[in-house]
């Protein structure tokens, strides 16, 4: 599989911390990667050696040049994207600044899943219509898996460069490709749980014993109602794609560790013995203490009441168990580890010419 690494000076500084976070996630010997960007766009060379400590190839697409601001720049980068991938043969993963993957293996995960069945896949939104009027389409989102030849069963895919002109000449706003293209993408595409997206999310962090985000802003806080009113990610996803603050890229390249704090707190309510601490909850019932931001249906099933109870009991609880650390390897062992894979591909290649002649 390909890893096509698209971003636009704009999102320079989140792209790279999405490098490190493929980093943190270990190597990727089997597939490989490329940077799109325009000429000029910054720390794009510094982006290629971050993805080189994890991919053993990375190489450089360089994007049509006047297509500025979104979503003609996205638009023009994913057609320049589609024609390059067609001829590699291999599916590829239009991966954008805001992406962050989950776990160790997570390109061979994708890629197994991919041969098991043929088509885009990604994150299919159901669609529907949120608080703030804002129409949500019924789409696969553009962040996805496609397969090399895809441009052959998408008539709107093909035409989007000329679809890209005529906005531009037009001095208009086009939509962005993946909601042009929606109807072609949902006729070869299918939604899986291993690519989430969380349109405008910020602000990751640990929350019993799981991991939430909120909304960048009033009208992402509306979407995200519609599309992912939970708020917490899902744990069977390789990629979480949406996050603008870089909290989430942060957490990948730190493992991904739970506070000690959290993860006590997630295994027992707090309990205060001051009874001027007492504060009401949003649904009415007096607390032993401010418990927020805990939401009372969770404390009330920790305790095994309900929320017509009148008070929360304190209750006892088994020690937390002792987190696993997690093992730190240095960039030197990772680099050590990256030269010795390399070397034994380039054996096995050597073989392979042998054996041929």
């Amino acid at each position: 599989m390909n890893i096509v690494f698209a971003y636009h000076n704009g999102d320079a500084d989140l792209a790279m911390e999405s490098a490190k976070a493929i980093t943190a996630m270990g190597l990727n010997m089997r597939h490989k990667a490329y940077v799109c960007t325009r000429t000029g766009t910054k720390d794009s060379n510094a982006v290629i050696q971050e993805l080189k400590k994890s991919f053993p190839e990375v190489d450089q697409l360089v994007a049509q040049d006047g297509f500025d601001g979104w979503p003609l720049g996205p638009n023009q980068m994913f057609a320049d994207v589609a024609a390059a991938m067609y001829s590699t043969k291999a599916p590829f993963f239009f991966w954008e600044p805001d992406c962050v993957p989950m776990k160790e293996g997570w390109v061979d995960d994708l890629d197994t899943q991919y041969h098991k069945r043929l088509g885009i896949m990604g994150h299919k939104y159901e669609g529907g219509m949120s608080s703030s009027g804002k129409n949500i389409y019924k789409m696969i989102v553009g962040s996805a898996v496609y397969p090399p030849n895809f441009l052959e069963f998408c008539p709107s895919a093909q035409s989007l460069s000329t679809y890209n002109l005529a906005y531009k000449n037009a001095g208009t706003i086009p939509e962005p490709w993946d909601v042009r293209c929606r109807w072609d993408f949902m006729a070869i595409g299918y939604d899986t749980p291993l690519i989430r997206t969380y349109w405008k999310s910020v602000n990751y962090q640990w929350k019993d014993g799981k991991i939430v985000f909120y909304a960048e802003d009033p009208e992402a806080q509306a979407v995200q109602g519609v599309t992912c009113p939970d708020r917490v990610i899902s744990s069977q996803a390789m990629v979480i794609h949406g996050c603008k603050d870089g909290s989430l890229h942060k957490m990948a390249q730190e493992g991904f560790p739970m506070p000690q704090s959290v993860n006590n707190e997630a295994q027992s309510p707090t309990v205060c013995n001051n009874a001027s601490d007492k504060v009401p909850n949003s649904v009415g019932i007096a607390t032993d203490c401010d418990l927020a931001p805990y939401p009372i249906q969770v404390l009330c099933e920790a305790v095994g009441l309900t929320t017509r109870d009148k008070r929360l009991r304190a209750v006892k609880q088994d020690p937390p168990k002792k987190t696993k650390k997690r093992r730190v390897i240095s960039e030197v062992e990772r680099e050590r580890r990256r030269q010795s894979m390399l070397e034994i591909l380039q054996r096995k290649r050597e073989r392979k010419a042998q054996a041929g002649v």
